[in-house]
């Protein structure tokens, strides 16, 4: 059994990677120009400039158009932006923007036509001058309303070894629930039609912000400066991109306007498991017990049924509708369709092992927007965002507490589920991997060895570590540099810039954790919840001997959701999303709220 899984893992890896990467294999490079006009504008959208007609629409029919991922411009006037089209580092943009400095130090003169808008583009040392005709490279800000007046004179004074950019920053200029991906366009009589991608999104038609300062410096000729955490962007032709870029644009749209709707269900779901419970408490019939298991198996069913039923073309209420219907159908069955003698527990446990399978073996493109976490940086358009982190994590140990999952399983999955995460070809997410190393050997300490000790466990839980970061350090050392994310680019800039490059990565990570923890005050909610449940939980349940098991998974979820809380920069969404399976496993197993079937 242990051969026909793995077998089975490795075949849907080979699968997925062949279809993930098939288009890439078409991409070519970019043409190189001898001058390049660079027009930023904000304000728009992609349908926008379909709406704008000549000459907008003659750049989309005839160059290679892509949408832009990442806070990119600190345009005049806003504030907070912190991802750059320049190094990429997460500090204010102007402040940190390195195309200028690099344009500067290889003798190529610039242009800047304009008000201040593109000084986050190329840093607020970059010289101005007004001859936009002997200039390398002339880059021009203007508004929705003059743009095509700007184009109309760019276009009309385009030479054939030229080539023209137009960039509509994805800027804060609305609240993050309303923020949309934002068209890029390549045009020049060298410029084939087609979608503009990159190594950084691998994802056709997608390109995140840090990727334009390399590709820039590429068209140009000039070497990429080591400190680049992007890669130059490629080409993909086809016929006719805008289909495509229309349905991703309208993907990227779809969880956002599902967060409302999602929310009241999530709260709906947990009110009615709160009065069911209290019911089941004050009133131990049969009845009320089973009905109380049945809503809490259909709540911790949530993240599961989001990616069940965001694969399908709905919304709205349409959506909410479906989702009501899937919920009440796994309360139902939960209910009656199964046998009276099957623990309550055992039923959830199904339901997190699902959950771990989907989070990690899942499509990630989907965990780039569960439960409304929009993709702002192209990586994630790839990768598992903290909030996969919690349900793989708190799935695994409750799928394996509850359902006593034969170790040699096991020993297999613990094995592969944190190179995957932390891999740049799966998960691409360094810290979600030591946060399932050191969970999954808490877990084994306390699930497999009769006599856990916590001295044992530590030293575990260390080796697991060592033995995770050491193995993906090899991998990734040996996979090209423009398919390694995070932590391969940390390697890079390690072997370029020193240590250096280690300490700013961890101050900006505990920098990046404080303000988003403080963000909003429902984060401190959480977190006062999931300490009471962590002091509690292991001590409400020592009196019973039936369920040491899942006591056993309670502390290890604790141990390894409050290591994600550390090690990851948004580590409330580990929190978040392993309190989802730690509510339900304790509502379930209340001392006065027996399995089905026993009193």
């Amino acid at each position: 059994m242990v051969r026909m899984a793995l077998a089975a893992i490795v075949g849907w890896l080979a699968t997925l990677g062949i279809v993930v990467t098939a288009p890439q294999k078409a991409a070519q490079p970019l043409p190189p120009a001898q001058r390049l006009i660079v027009i930023v504008c904000d304000g728009l959208t992609l349908r926008d400039v379909e709406r704008m007609g000549d000459p907008a629409t003659t750049l989309l029919r005839r160059g290679a158009v892509g949408l832009l991922s990442g806070s990119s411009l600190e345009l005049h006037g806003r504030r907070s932006v912190y991802v750059t089209l320049g190094s990429g580092v997460r500090r204010r943009a102007a402040d940190r923007a390195a195309l200028g400095r690099w344009l500067m130090q290889h003798r190529k003169t610039m242009c800047i036509v304009g008000d201040n808008m593109v000084a986050a583009l190329l840093g607020a040392t970059a010289p101005r001058c007004r001859q936009t005709n002997a200039a390398d490279i002339t880059f021009i800000a203007t508004s929705p309303q003059t743009l095509p007046a700007t184009l109309r004179h760019w276009i009309a004074h385009l030479r054939a070894t030229d080539c023209l950019w137009l960039i509509v920053p994805n800027s804060p200029q609305v609240g993050w629930t309303t923020r949309r991906l934002t068209p890029i366009v390549l045009f020049g009589a060298s410029v084939p039609r087609g979608w503009l991608t990159s190594p950084t999104t691998r994802t056709v038609g997608l390109v995140s912000s840090v990727d334009f300062a390399p590709t820039v410096l590429t068209q140009l000729r000039l070497p990429i400066p080591a400190e680049v955490t992007g890669a130059q962007m490629h080409l993909v032709r086809a016929p006719d991109p805008l289909p495509h870029l229309r349905w991703l644009d309208e993907r990227s749209q779809l969880p956002l306007r599902q967060l409302p709707t999602v929310a009241v269900i999530s709260v709906v779901a947990v009110a009615a498991a709160l009065a069911l419970t209290a019911l089941a408490l004050l009133h131990p019939l049969p009845c009320w017990r089973r009905w109380q298991c049945a809503v809490v198996i259909a709540g911790m069913s949530i993240p599961v049924l989001l990616f069940v039923c965001g694969q399908l073309p709905f919304s709205g209420t349409p959506f909410a509708l479906l989702l009501f219907c899937v919920l009440g159908v796994v309360a139902v069955i939960s209910a009656f369709g199964l046998p009276t003698d099957l623990p309550a527990y055992r039923i959830a446990g199904v339901v997190c092992g699902v959950s771990a399978l989907i989070g990690l073996l899942g499509v990630p493109l989907y965990w780039a927007t569960p439960l409304g976490h929009y993709p702002t940086t192209g990586w994630r358009y790839f990768g598992i965002t903290n909030a996969g982190i919690g349900i793989v994590l708190a799935g695994t140990v409750f799928a394996w507490g509850a359902l006593r999952l034969p170790h040699r399983w096991m020993v297999v999955w613990c094995a592969i589920a944190p190179l995957l995460m932390g891999s740049s070809l799966w998960g691409a997410n360094f810290g979600g991997a030591m946060t399932l190393a050191v969970g999954f050997a808490a877990a084994w300490e306390l699930l497999v060895t009769e006599r856990p000790a916590w001295q044992r466990g530590v030293a575990r839980s260390l080796l697991a570590l060592l033995a995770t970061v050491g193995t993906l350090t090899l991998t990734e050392s040996w996979l090209p540099v423009d398919e390694r994310a995070h932590y391969g680019q940390l390697l890079l800039r390690l072997q370029s810039v020193g240590v250096g490059a280690l300490t700013e990565m961890v101050t900006r990570k505990l920098a990046l954790l404080w303000r988003f923890t403080t963000a909003l005050s429902l984060n401190w909610a959480l977190l006062a919840i999931f300490a009471a449940f962590t002091v509690s939980v292991p001590l409400l349940l020592r009196r019973s001997a039936a369920l040491a098991p899942l006591r056993s998974a309670f502390i290890a979820t604790f141990i390894g959701a409050w290591c994600g809380f550390c090690l990851n920069d948004s580590g409330i969404e580990v929190i978040g999303m392993a309190l989802v399976y730690v509510g339900g496993m304790f509502l379930i197993t209340l001392p006065h709220c027996r399995p089905l079937g026993r009193r």
